[in-house]
């Protein structure tokens, strides 16, 4: 009988070319980096790419809660841990906990994922992935889960600005990446802003694929308290909805 292994860990360096320009990681990062050991960990569960691609299916990323105790700053080392939460035919959610090199807490990140026909585009049942439920793990994540988010129309305050998606805003499933979602809405804020407040937490769910030369619109409404619910969307339908929860920061410049 082969021993599931519950829980991964990988270790990182922040590089400064990984940085933000104050020196310290960015909230996209972590996104990256949590996608990134969720595969390495899928793949040692045999749940991974090559096993989902044999029945012409893909692990998406349906929602990602991200929260930030203390960013790592540049040439320091982490570690990010995760394990499955729960897991059912129709998704699996998976948690991660950030550690710096003491082994301090610095981050928690909660995740559901889904896996779509790649060919009809649809969600399908992971019902081949049974076994997954063994995996799940009885470990605590202390972060609250999303809430419900508050739909943001065009309205007075509500600042909008549009993008049309290119080449490199796509990846393998040929669809936006989550990375390029988030970052649409971080560019809303000035350097100023940044060299004053850093993100706390960040919330967002996927409603619908956005793809290649399509138009975007970006809301972001202010909602008081260093908050704002924002929405990304094309036309009348809406790729993303969002949640954004600044903190201050004391940055010196160089």
């Amino acid at each position: 009988m082969t021993l599931v292994s519950k829980e991964y860990s990988h270790t990182y360096t922040l590089t400064a070319g990984e940085c933000n320009p104050q020196a310290m990681m960015p909230v996209t990062l972590f996104a990256a980096r949590a996608i990134e050991v969720a595969t390495f960990h899928a793949n040692s569960l045999g749940a991974g790419y090559d096993r989902l691609i044999s029945d012409g299916l893909a692990w998406v990323l349906s929602r990602l809660s991200i929260e930030m105790y203390r960013s790592p700053e540049v040439n320091s080392q982490y570690t990010l841990h995760t394990w499955i939460e729960g897991f059912n035919r129709h998704f699996s959610e998976r948690n991660f906990e950030m550690t710096d090199s003491r082994g301090e807490v610095i981050g928690h990140a909660r995740s559901v994922w889904m896996a779509i026909n790649i060919k009809e585009r649809r969600a399908a049942d992971l019902a081949m992935l049974e076994s997954l439920r063994d995996s799940v793990s009885e470990k605590v994540c202390p972060m609250d889960r999303m809430t419900r988010f508050v739909p943001v129309g065009a309205a007075e305050g509500v600042e909008e600005s549009r993008y049309r998606f290119r080449y490199c805003d796509c990846d393998f499933n040929r669809h936006v990446n989550t990375m390029r979602y988030m970052e649409l809405l971080l560019n809303c804020r000035d350097m100023d802003f940044y060299d004053s407040h850093r993100v706390g937490r960040f919330d967002i769910a996927f409603m619908h694929e956005a793809k290649f030369g399509e138009e975007a619109t970006v809301r972001l409404a202010d909602a008081g308290d260093g908050s704002f619910n924002a929405e990304i969307s094309g036309g009348d339908v809406c790729y993303s909805r969002s949640r954004l929860r600044f903190v201050d920061l004391k940055y010196r410049k160089k």
